[in-house]
């Protein structure tokens, strides 16, 4: 399969969905939701701790791998590997594919001083298709895919709390 027919068919297979998975550096991959500008793909990745889609260490990787869901997520559509490039905030470049990431958004907040924060606070990485795909139909990669849970401070509840006045769990029968 040559660059271009592979180009094509990760092309069509993007089309096909809203949201891709990415890892990068060996790390756990992480959802991302993106945007298609001019043959490529423009993820928003947050840099300062803002509110929009975390995505550390991304912008400094060079290189991704892209599994993209098909719609009920059960399975993968396909995979492919992308060269990432980071877009400078003021550029013609920047400007356009954040214009179409706008678009995108959902359930966006302050949408008068989204571009401005954008600048300031995100940044724009283009995901460019090498060409490498790495899973697509009938050559699925057969190892378990299965992760421990993400590390977090949050804990279990713990026993019910005692509540006075509780209707009783049997209640007795009327005759």
């Amino acid at each position: 399969m040559t660059t271009e027919q592979a180009v094509a068919e990760i092309a069509g297979v993007m089309k096909k969905a809203g949201l891709v998975w990415l890892s990068w550096g060996g790390g756990r991959p992480a959802p991302a939701w993106f945007a298609a500008v001019d043959g490529s793909y423009v993820v928003l990745a947050d840099r300062s701790g803002s509110a929009e889609q975390p995505l550390p260490g991304l912008a400094d990787a060079g290189a991704a791998q892209v599994v993209v869901p098909a719609k009920p997520a059960t399975t993968r559509l396909a995979g492919w590997t992308a060269r990432v490039r980071r877009l400078e905030p003021g550029s013609e470049e920047w400007t356009t594919a954040a214009h179409v990431l706008r678009t995108e958004r959902l359930n966006a907040s302050g949408l008068d001083t989204q571009l401005d924060r954008w600048q300031t606070e995100a940044d724009l990485l283009v995901l460019e298709p090498t060409g490498e795909i790495t899973e697509n139909a009938g050559n699925y990669d057969d190892s378990s895919r299965l992760e421990s849970p993400a590390s977090t401070p949050a804990t279990t509840r713990g026993a019910r709390p005692i509540t006075l006045h509780r209707r009783s769990v049997r209640r007795p029968k009327l005759t």
